[in-house]
């Protein structure tokens, strides 16, 4: 088996072929596939499937460099939350770690793995494709969109030491060389690999904002509200820890640095207030999980990476820790009073 893969990447690249002028039905024909198979976004469909489909494509388009040219226009915000994870980490190896981690809310079987070796660092999408399955367009696509996520990181003149695919070579490699602009090399043992250079990880990430996405924003402004002057040291600490909580657990080093601390001195001034770490951070994820499942429009997949869990069931487990119940339990019963739509 190959994995699994949410059918709303399928669904946009069956928008981006109708939007170049091609036949979405007959790309879904040739694969195998039906619209209903997609109409649920959040639907897991075979990785196998998505790139049948994929290849489909540049059959129907008539376009052999399809992969190259559709990674070069697909919106990868498709990927939702795990983008804004990706994109927004203070450096390029904290966003590509969260690339990794949270990648499994997107794929099964499949994973995104980050590598170090010597002085050179690999980015790799792991996936055991079906034998028949021509994977090329796929993994083609997808070395275009690794190199546009590591140009949003980097900026926009990056390149790779190397790109490895597994496929064959095709006769003409002139357009890769246009696009990836990068040496190639072919009959690699990953599926996709972006070599680069391992102090490329340390580079803070320009731009990158933190409370980017509206919805953060407005939970936290009302999690983090502190009426009472008394508490508002402790207010400050689980601001810092609410605005990590989402690249996984938030160590205490890491809430030390933001708040311009050294951890001595937080663990001093927490226990001062009588107050513990750990429990701190779950009460936070507590609240903000709470929060998120109040508003009907965040899938229980984000809600579960918003407060810093990779897996939807390690979530749940949490969750049921915390409250008693399980987030969609809790989610039916706040909407209802809200009278928002589940």
């Amino acid at each position: 088996m190959s994995g699994t893969v949410r059918a709303e990447t399928s669904a946009r690249l069956l928008e981006l072929i109708a939007t170049l002028g091609g036949s979405p039905e007959r790309v879904l024909a040739a694969a195998g596939v039906t619209a209903a198979d997609l109409a649920d976004l959040d639907r897991p469909i075979e990785m196998g499937t998505e790139i049948r489909l994929v290849d489909a494509a540049a059959h129907q388009m008539g376009d052999d460099y399809f992969g190259l040219h559709a990674g070069s226009l697909l919106d990868f915000q498709v990927l939702g939350v795990l983008t804004y994870a990706v994109l927004n980490a203070p450096t390029v190896g904290t966003g590509l770690r969260n690339f990794e981690r949270y990648a499994r809310s997107h794929f099964r079987g499949p994973r995104i793995s980050v590598g170090i070796d010597g002085h050179e660092a690999q980015l790799s999408f792991v996936v055991d494709v079906p034998a028949g399955v021509p994977r090329r367009q796929h993994a083609e696509a997808s070395a275009v969109i690794g190199l546009r996520i590591m140009r949003c990181l980097i900026g926009p003149d990056w390149r790779p030491r190397r790109v490895l695919f597994a496929h064959d070579r095709p006769r003409d490699t002139s357009e890769h060389e246009r696009i990836l602009g990068a040496p190639l090399r072919f009959r690699q043992p990953v599926h996709l690999g972006l070599v680069f250079d391992a102090a490329d990880l340390e580079r803070p990430v320009p731009g990158a904002d933190r409370r980017l996405l509206p919805i953060i924003e407005r939970h936290l402004d009302e999690l983090l509200a502190t009426p009472d002057p008394d508490d508002a040291w402790l207010g400050k600490v689980r601001s810092a820890i609410a605005t990590s909580v989402c690249d996984g657990h938030p160590g205490i080093p890491t809430v030390a640095r933001r708040l311009g601390l050294s951890v001595r001195t937080l663990q001093r001034r927490l226990g001062e207030q009588g107050a513990v770490f750990k429990t701190l951070i779950e009460d936070v994820r507590r609240e903000l999980a709470l929060r998120y499942l109040a508003d009907g429009r965040t899938r229980l997949t984000d809600v579960a990476f918003l407060v810093g869990y990779s897996e939807l069931s390690a979530f749940g487990r949490a969750f049921k820790r915390w409250t008693g119940s399980t987030p969609l339990a809790v989610r039916r019963n706040l909407t209802a009073l809200s009278g928002t739509p589940a």
